[in-house]
C-alpha cells in the first residue's frame, strides 16, 4: 500500500474531527463511517476479491446517504455495519 493512501485517510480523519465543533450531532457518526468506508477501500486495494469487505462497503455506501433524510435509517446502517463486522471476525 502506498504511504500516500494512509496519509490521505489520516488527513481526512483529523480535519473531520477538527471541523466537528459547531456542526450537528449526527455529523460525528457520519464522519466516522466515512473514514471506515475509506479504510475498506484501502483494504480492498490489497484484497480486491474479498466479498466481506465489498459487502461492508456497500452497506456503508447505501446507508450513509440517509444522514439527513432518514436519521433512524442511518443509525440502522451503523448497526448493520457492526453486525457485518461480527460476521467477519
Amino acid at each position: 500500500m502506498r504511504q500516500e493512501d494512509y496519509f490521505e485517510l489520516l488527513v481526512y480523519m483529523i480535519t473531520s474531527a477538527a471541523g466537528l465543533k459547531g456542526e450537528p450531532k449526527i455529523y460525528g457518526p457520519l464522519r466516522m463511517i466515512e473514514a471506515s468506508e475509506r479504510l475498506c477501500s484501502l483494504m480492498l486495494k490489497e484484497d480486491p476479491d474479498n466479498p466481506d469487505l465489498k459487502e461492508l462497503r456497500e452497506i456503508i455506501e447505501t446507508g450513509k446517504q440517509k444522514t439527513t433524510s432518514d436519521e433512524e435509517g442511518f443509525y440502522q446502517m451503523l448497526q448493520d455495519a457492526a453486525a457485518k463486522l461480527v460476521d467477519m471476525v
